[in-house]
């Protein structure tokens, strides 16, 4: 198929550019490829199910415990929210203060310091015994607020980059870059933790090497990428008189918003369907690990295979942005994301049904009127902690070869209820007439459960998931797949839509408002989660999730993106003294 003009024309300007400047445009884009290591292998991939095991542990062994309130995941949730709090308070006033100083790549350079130095730490959350969960999540919120508040910055330099023709074509090239960063470094952890059976010092290493690796490939973006001039820039000035300077003019900034009603408006929409977005990038990993059972190389695997179809799906978003619009394109993005997140609401593990699919199996042998058990290989166990199972077999004196009689089969059955495992009764006394008789505990990730939306997952699972034998590692693939097709779309375009409407002469300013909006909804959307699965049940909370999307989407019917860009335009000519032209 041929290029399309304007296709071909993007990609000659970018070949046509100076040096420096594609250097500069590496350098930025280098940036991603070195921090979105934590955004998958921190955020989603490792952390979140290495969490929600150890979280799961304490809980189990402290049923009395303050925290034996809340569920894993929704604690998760509640972190992660909390953690971008600071960086929502402080974006607008920070990206005052950077617009009149000369700044952005020295504080960029301070949030990545303390994002990936708290990274590193968290190999030693072994040192703090059963509250080994708890430094983890403190030193998650540290580097977390490291995180959100460095790409304030980072997202601030994008209009420095290039012209308004060239801004889509940028913003999905970092993207792509950091999916495939991101990415080659999740691989390297999945082939360590799969060579060592998932060793807790390993999990611990692979956690430590990100922040490793954010500082290491920083360090070439801080060398290739200049602070923007600014013109009649503030060199000298008490901490005292630059806050209240950025008071004064945040001020400011609130009353001239009128100006610019488009941005208004996008901005609005984008608190929506961001919050959503950001909320379901988050608690993916601990919704997967702690409602439906997803095991940790399962995880990784999906986000690996995610990190991989965003990178080409960013770069083909961007194309067809150019054949329709760039709004258009985004609203295709969020309409999948719905779509996506209304099928991950109905996902569930499948019922075993096969003998060799259960934990326990019992045989009847009529000449010793007893039963045998047998317990599946321990390498073959899908369970969240070892030590519970093993702890299940001390108390019972359960292992391959016991015999029970039919009255202690009876009362395992009935102990079996309350756990996560499953017993396969074959024949015998126990299951008289009515043959096998399967026993299903509980907290098995296959019970569903009786809560508002559980008809849901029960309805997919009889006509889709089972007549497809597709399990929950099947499904949770399924998810990465629309996930790293949508993925790429909806974030670098959302970005490239702000970049347009922001006038350049005020681009950290704004996209400190940016980073306020989008921190906001890291905030809301976690904290919603949180209140929803404590008050309700976690698949509630990820539909009030999808709500949000959807609001938003809607909302982008009313956004003018030329009428924003005009102004834009018009509000740089003004800054600049008339020397150009809206």
């Amino acid at each position: 198929m041929a290029e399309t003009t304007s296709t071909v024309s993007i990609k000659q300007k970018m070949r046509g550019l100076p040096d420096d400047q594609k250097q500069k445009i590496k350098g930025w884009c280098v940036y991603d490829w070195a921090n979105s290591a934590f955004s998958t292998s921190i955020t989603v991939a490792i952390l979140p199910i290495y969490a929600m095991a150890l979280i799961n542990t304490f809980l189990k062994n402290n049923p009395d415990s303050f925290f034996s309130n809340f569920s894993a995941s929704g604690m998760w949730a509640f972190v992660v929210g909390f953690s971008t709090l600071l960086v929502a308070l402080s974006s607008p006033i920070l990206g005052i203060i950077a617009d009149r100083m000369e700044i952005k790549m020295k504080l960029l350079k301070v949030y990545t310091i303390v994002g990936a130095g708290a990274t590193v730490m968290m190999f030693f959350s072994a040192f703090f015994g059963g509250y080994d969960w708890l430094f983890l999540l403190l030193c998650f919120f540290i580097a977390n607020t490291g995180f959100a508040g460095a790409n304030v910055f980072y997202n601030a330099l994008l209009p420095y980059m290039g012209d308004e023709e060239l801004m889509d074509d940028i913003s999905s090239r970092g993207f792509a870059y950091g999916y495939i960063g991101g990415g080659l470094l999740l691989a390297i952890h999945l082939g360590l933790l799969m060579a060592t059976g998932n060793s807790d010092l390993m999990i611990r290493l692979s956690l430590a090497s990100v922040g490793i690796w954010w500082w290491g490939f920083s360090v070439y973006t801080f060398r290739h990428v200049p602070e923007p001039v600014i013109e009649d820039a503030i060199t000298d000035m008490r901490a005292a008189a630059i806050t209240k300077m950025a008071f004064k003019e945040l001020k400011k900034t609130f009353r001239e918003l009128t100006k610019f009603k488009m941005l208004v408006i996008y901005l609005i929409a984008f608190l929506m369907f961001n919050d959503g977005i950001q909320t379901v990038l988050a608690i993916a990993g601990a919704f997967g690990g702690d409602v439906l059972g997803v095991a940790m190389i399962t995880n990784m695997v999906v986000i690996l295979m995610i990190q991989f179809v965003a990178a080409p799906s960013a770069m083909a978003f961007s194309r067809l942005a150019e054949k329709t619009s760039t709004k258009k394109a985004l609203v295709v993005s969020l309409l999948g994301w719905c779509l996506i997140i209304s099928l991950a609401t109905g996902f569930c593990a499948l019922e075993p049904d096969a003998e060799e699919e259960f934990i326990y199996r019992a045989h009847w042998v009529e000449s010793d009127e007893t039963y045998v058990i047998s317990v599946m290989d321990e390498h073959e166990l899908d369970l969240e902690d070892d030590g519970v199972h093993r702890q299940w077999n001390s108390t019972w004196g359960l292992a391959n070869g016991v015999n029970l009689n039919a009255s202690e089969i009876l009362l395992l059955s009935a102990a079996i209820e309350d756990t996560e495992f499953t017993l396969f009764i074959a024949d015998g006394p126990a299951s008289e007439g009515i043959g096998p008789k399967l026993v299903y505990g509980e907290e098995h990730p296959s019970q569903i459960g009786e809560g508002t939306m559980d008809s849901w997952p029960e309805k997919l699972r009889e006509y889709v998931w089972k007549p497809l034998s597709l399990g929950i590692d099947g499904q949770w693939l399924f998810l990465g797949l629309g996930v790293g097709i949508v993925m790429g779309g909806s974030q670098a375009l959302a970005r490239s839509i702000f970049g347009m409407m922001v006038p350049e002469t005020r681009a950290t300013e704004f996209f400190g408002f940016f980073g306020f909006i989008g921190k906001a909804a890291s905030v809301v959307g976690p904290w919603l989660y949180f209140l929803v699965s404590t008050t309700m049940d976690d698949r509630v909370a990820v539909f009030s999730i999808l709500i949000l999307i959807l609001v938003g989407t809607v909302m982008m019917h009313w956004v003018d993106v030329e009428e924003g860009t005009r102004v834009a335009k018009q509000e740089d000519a003004i800054k600049r003294g008339g020397a150009e032209q809206s």
